[in-house]
């Protein structure tokens, strides 16, 4: 029997198979906009952001956060309380207002459709 490695470093994601949750990617975007404009209020870099969090053993580089504040790449969950410490603000500071009016919209859940039935195919 063979041992798996335990990851020391709590920040390090597991490995997933891939892909995001079904969240609108509008959300997505809002929170690294937020970042950006938290990040902008303190007069500080992403370079210098960056070196903070990786002070702390957070592997962050300066172009994470660029495709984050950009929409490029998705801030992963579990980064949002550090980038809250980082910034000094709390992590609801960081997440976008979701109403039920946005509910209600589609911007927090995908609208689900069904999907059209197809003809059957003869052989």
């Amino acid at each position: 029997m063979t041992q798996r490695k335990i990851n020391s470093n709590p920040f390090v994601p597991p490995r997933s198979r891939g892909g995001h949750s079904s969240m609108n990617s509008t959300i997505y975007s809002q929170i690294g906009l937020r970042v950006r404009q938290l990040r902008r209020q303190q007069h500080r870099s992403q370079d210098e952001l960056s070196v903070w969090l990786r002070a702390f053993h957070a592997p962050i580089t300066r172009d994470m956060i660029a495709n984050w504040e950009t929409g490029r790449a998705v801030v992963p969950a579990f980064y949002i309380p550090v980038l809250a410490y980082a910034l000094k603000v709390e992590v609801t500071d960081i997440l976008p207002r979701l109403t039920l009016k946005d509910l209600k919209a589609g911007q927090i859940m995908p609208v689900f459709r069904r999907p059209r039935e197809r003809p059957p195919t003869h052989l």
